[in-house]
């Protein structure tokens, strides 16, 4: 059996909630990166303070974690789109780790169009073995029950 790790980020809890459901489905290991300074979910000035760290490529220092990526067979990463690209944190953990030649699969989570995110995505991880991609349009305000039944189609139908 797959040894597998879901790492993903999420700051309003859409992310979280995908996340939770590929771990009820499968047998995984979870890893749910934590900025050291963190943005208040809901200040108003997130959406500022965030698409500029987003725009201009940040990466922010990650609380520590034990677990090692490089032990698992498949690493399913999950992000919320900021400002068209990958959260911050998430790129943190990118530029930690190489994932050149490891199995990963992909998921988002967005307000508007999540097309051109997930290509600069897939774009960061070009070295990587993609084997599956996703993105979920506000799974917390629209269609929970759907979208979650949509994340468990997806990870079962992804290479593991």
């Amino acid at each position: 059996m797959s040894k597998i790790l879901i790492v993903y980020y999420s700051l309003t809890g859409n992310t979280q909630f995908i996340a939770e459901a590929l771990r009820d489905t499968i047998e995984a290991d979870i890893l749910e990166l934590k900025p050291i300074k963190e943005l208040k979910a809901d200040s108003g000035t997130r959406f500022m303070w965030g698409g500029y760290q987003s725009t201009m490529k940040k990466k922010p220092k990650l609380m520590d974690f034990d677990i090692n990526p490089f032990e698992y067979d498949l690493i399913i990463l999950g992000t919320p789109v900021w400002a068209w690209n990958i959260s911050p944190p998430m790129r943190s953990f990118l530029s930690k780790f190489d994932l050149t030649g490891k199995k990963v699969a992909l998921w988002m989570c967005h307000a508007g169009d999540g097309v051109k995110a997930m290509e600069r995505y897939r774009e960061a991880l070009k070295n990587a073995n993609i084997v599956g991609s996703i993105s979920f349009q506000q799974p917390l305000k629209k269609e929970s029950d759907e979208h979650k039944e949509k994340a468990i189609a997806w990870i079962k139908g992804v290479d593991q």
